[in-house]
Parts: structure tokens; C-alpha cells; sequence
């Protein structure tokens, strides 16, 4: 799109925003998708205090379209464990109205949504560390093995589970080091209405039983029918509670390890765990599973809102330095 986007960034005019992302994504890899997020609220007591009883649950959507340009993306001053490596951002969206077009933004669907508000999150994909496969022209693909139905084969995008099956493990072959992943991302459907997503568990030491189990708890999530559900979850250590937003809906997620997780270990392998297949017609599918370094963006200012997009000065509050935090663990 030449003239569109230059050394300023995306210049103002009469622009159709929906189609400048289209093409910078396709084209050029500008334009992104980016997670939303809003923490969890809390009600405040007669004074004012935040209490520990929640007002608003967190919001965490995915695939909102985004151009980021950054001013300064780390200037590395340190403090403790090697984090706060600040910097600053101009990121463009499309307008609301087009953003409550999408899915689970929604206002018919999702009440809570109502605009991007200041230091709300933009959470970017910085880097993928690892990237499970799901393609190629190997059928079956060795990687994969399902408890249950059919073996899994691939379409050349998708790893393709059918049949009454439970459960499919991918395991990873040789040194698979994620320790600089903090995000767990992948898409997933069925061609069915009665599939249950009930865990997905990564494991880096079998033998010992570390795992890490993300469950989606209330209400129970159904996959959606011939539609890509998005999930976008944290990769961390401890207890976490996190959400998984389909139409608009709200999953209330857990994120576990138990308490003997190795985040130094190689990833070994990572199991989605499923209910309902009943024949050899039912199948899921799985698709862009990826474990990625993420860059948080707070919203600090409202620049320029047009009918065709919406600019926001935003900044990096907090960071990583892997190698420092390597050293520390």
C-alpha cells in the first residue's frame, strides 16, 4: 500500500481502515492481530479502598486488527528480576463501530465491552518461541497421537482429529527450550455442536509428573461449529485465573501447575483434552498452536478517533530481560 504508511505512520485522510489492515497484514505483515485485555475490577469499600470482591471480570479477546508503531520499544533500565523495560507506542485500530462487529465484541453479546478505555491492554505477539506443527504433507503426522476415534492427519494446515476420540498429544522432538514464553495461543473448531473443550495439559518432565493444566471451569466450553475459536492464554507459573471469551460469552479459566512445573525444562509435550464425540462424522480441528513472548501495551491517551480508525499513544509499563531472567530462575 504504498503511501499509506510512512516514517510517521499511517497518514490521516480519508482512509477505509478494514481494507489497510487486510492488505498490511497480507502484504506486508504491519498490520496485526493483538489481544485485548481489561483486568479484572474490583468494588471499592466506603473509603474508596479496592475491596477483594469482583465488580467486572477480566475481558480477554483476541484477534482485534491493529497497526503498532513504536516510538521506543525498550530502553532496558533495570530493576528487580530483570523487568520493567519500558517504552512507547502510536497503535492504530479500526473504529468502534467496526470493532463491534467483531465476535466477541459484540455489545449484543459481550455488555461489558463498551470502548477501548486508558490502560486497557494491547497485548502483541513479540516473538514466537516455539511453534507446534500442524502442517505438512506427512500423513499421519508422527508428532500426533490420539486417545480415541481415527489417527489424526493434516489438511496441509490443521491437525484433524475424527471419530469418538477424547484426547490428541502432540510431542515434541529434541531440545525444545520455551522458557521465554509467557503466552500459550491456538485455534480450534469442530464440525459438530456437541464438543467440549475440558483441558489442555503442557508437560515437561513425564516421568516426575510436572504439568501444566489450563481448564476452562464455568460454563463449560463448547467448540464452535465450522467457525476458528481463537484461545489466547497465559503460559506462567503458580495458579492463574484467566478467561476464554466465545460470542461474546465469558469462560472462567484456570491456569495450574501445581506447584512443581519446570519452566526450565524442554517442553515435552501438549494434550487437548475433549467430551463428546460420539462417531466416525465428528472431528476437531487444531491449528496455529504456538507458545509466544508477548509485549503488553497500556493505553495512556486517545490521539486521533476518525470514522475510519482510532489512534492510541500507549506504553510499555513492564518487560523482560530473558537473559536476566534466565540467570535468576
Amino acid at each position: 500500500m504504498p503511501g499509506l504508511v510512512g516514517s510517521q505512520g499511517v497518514r490521516a485522510g480519508a482512509l477505509n481502515m478494514g481494507r489497510i489492515f487486510r492488505a498490511l497484514r497480507y502484504r506486508t505483515e504491519q498490520a496485526q492481530y493483538v489481544v485485548y485485555n481489561r483486568p479484572t475490577i474490583y468494588k471499592t469499600d466506603a473509603y474508596g479502598v479496592p475491596s477483594g470482591t469482583v465488580g467486572s471480570e477480566e475481558i480477554l479477546l483476541p484477534d482485534l486488527q491493529a497497526i503498532i508503531r513504536p516510538a521506543v520499544t525498550a530502553d532496558y533500565q533495570q530493576q528487580r528480576q530483570g523487568s520493567n523495560i519500558i517504552g512507547a507506542a502510536r497503535i492504530y485500530t479500526p473504529n468502534i463501530t467496526t470493532i463491534k462487529n467483531y465476535d466477541n465484541f459484540n455489545q449484543n453479546n459481550n455488555t461489558d465491552f463498551n470502548e477501548i478505555e486508558g490502560w486497557d491492554k494491547l497485548i502483541t505477539n513479540y516473538r514466537t518461541v516455539y511453534s507446534v506443527f500442524t502442517s505438512g504433507n506427512s500423513n499421519p503426522n508422527p508428532e500426533w497421537v490420539n486417545t480415541g476415534g481415527n489417527t489424526p492427519i493434516s489438511d496441509g494446515e490443521s491437525i484433524l482429529v475424527s471419530g469418538n476420540s477424547t484426547a490428541v498429544t502432540y510431542t515434541t522432538t529434541g531440545n525444545k527450550n520455551v522458557l521465554e514464553a509467557d503466552r500459550l495461543r491456538f485455534k480450534i473448531k469442530t464440525n459438530d455442536t456437541n464438543v467440549v473443550l475440558s483441558s489442555i495439559i503442557l508437560t515437561n518432565d513425564p516421568s516426575a509428573n510436572k504439568t501444566l493444566t489450563i481448564t476452562p471451569t464455568t460454563p463449560a466450553l463448547t467448540l464452535t461449529e465450522d467457525e476458528w475459536l481463537t484461545i489466547d492464554v497465559p503460559y506462567v507459573s503458580g495458579t492463574t485465573a484467566t478467561s476464554i471469551f466465545k460470542g461474546g460469552t465469558r469462560h472462567a479459566t484456570t491456569v495450574a501447575d501445581g506447584g512443581n512445573y519446570d519452566y526450565e525444562k524442554d517442553l515435552v509435550s501438549v494434550k487437548f483434552n475433549w467430551t463428546g464425540p460420539a462417531t466416525n462424522a465428528d472431528i476437531v480441528y487444531l491449528k496455529d498452536v504456538e507458545l509466544y513472548k508477548s509485549v503488553s501495551w497500556h493505553v495512556h491517551s486517545l490521539k486521533d478517533m476518525t470514522d475510519g480508525y482510532i489512534i492510541f499513544d500507549c506504553v510499555r509499563t513492564q518487560g523482560r530481560n530473558d537473559s536476566r531472567r534466565r540467570a535468576y530462575e
